[in-house]
């Protein structure tokens, strides 16, 4: 089943339907829209889980926390409270903004990933965007500049990319295996 999307929810809203959801269900609110999530491939959860071990394994010297979804974050933007479940986060500096955002695409929700999800997040204050793709293994991403995003770049495998809030950087690599 794909992702599907209602549009002119308040946070409200949200509370109610999240209210009467089953556990096993989740939605996300963005900019109004709610968007029904389908779950994920087996590829898809390899990739988040290597991301997150990765982060998890550095976070201690840098006073980090990863985070991985099913994990709801509140995001006020342009006056509109906005509810999303990142694949992965990294707080360091503060426990409600993180520095680093992971998306790890699949075919429901790439669009989204790209476009409204990404928005949020620059208007939130995101220091990094990751977007990695599973299945062709690479990252794009997005670094916050005088609060907008700029493309970075795009990593492939071979690469090495630096993950500012951890001050290092990793083989991409080591995202796929």
């Amino acid at each position: 089943m794909g992702e599907q999307e209602l549009e002119n929810y308040t946070y409200e809203d949200y509370l109610d339907i999240d209210k009467t959801t089953p556990d096993n269900e989740y939605y996300e609110l963005i900019f109004g829209h709610i968007y029904m999530m389908s779950g994920a491939s087996r590829v898809h959860q390899d990739v988040v889980l290597n991301i997150a071990l990765l982060f998890k394994r550095l976070q201690k010297e840098k006073q980090c926390k990863t985070v991985i979804a099913p994990f709801d974050i509140k995001l006020t933007c342009d006056t509109r409270t906005n509810v999303v479940q990142p694949d992965v986060m990294l707080f360091c500096k503060d426990d409600d903004l993180p520095c680093l955002v992971v998306e790890v695409l699949s075919p429901s929700t790439a669009h989204k990933d790209k476009t409204v999800k990404k928005e949020l997040y620059e208007c939130f204050g995101v220091q990094n965007y990751l977007v990695v793709d599973p299945i062709n293994h690479y990252v794009d991403k997005f670094v916050l500049v005088n609060g907008k995003f700029h493309y970075e770049n795009c990593y492939a495998q071979e690469d090495t990319m630096s993950i500012e809030c951890l001050d290092t950087s990793l083989d991409v690599k080591s995202f796929f295996e």
